[in-house]
């Protein structure tokens, strides 16, 4: 077992969403993806977690928009191409757990 510091890895870019990889096994990967106010990402369709360490996320597909706080769990659907966005003030860090 192996263990990695997550938010020693934190790490945040003013260009774009910075995406950390911190583990990838043979079913499962988890992320870390740290965002700056504004910032926004797609998502391509696939089943994925994500937990809100800290900020706000909305978390959006092609019918519904979910506002995310910190210490929620949000899930996509496998066939769901959604995207994620920091619409607060503060920085965004999701853990990130998806299908490897």
């Amino acid at each position: 077992m192996d263990a990695v510091n997550a938010i020693g890895k934190v790490r945040f870019a003013s260009a774009k969403p910075q995406t950390v990889h911190l583990h990838k096994g043979r079913r499962i990967a988890v992320d870390l993806l740290c965002m700056e106010p504004g910032q926004k990402l797609a998502i391509p369709a696939a089943e994925r977690l994500y937990y809100v360490v800290t900020g706000a996320a909305n978390i959006s597909s092609s019918t519904k928009a979910t506002a995310v706080p910190a210490g929620q769990l949000a899930a996509t659907g496998a066939d769901e191409p959604h995207g994620v966005a920091n619409a607060g003030t503060q920085r965004l860090v999701c853990l990130v757990i998806r299908a490897s």
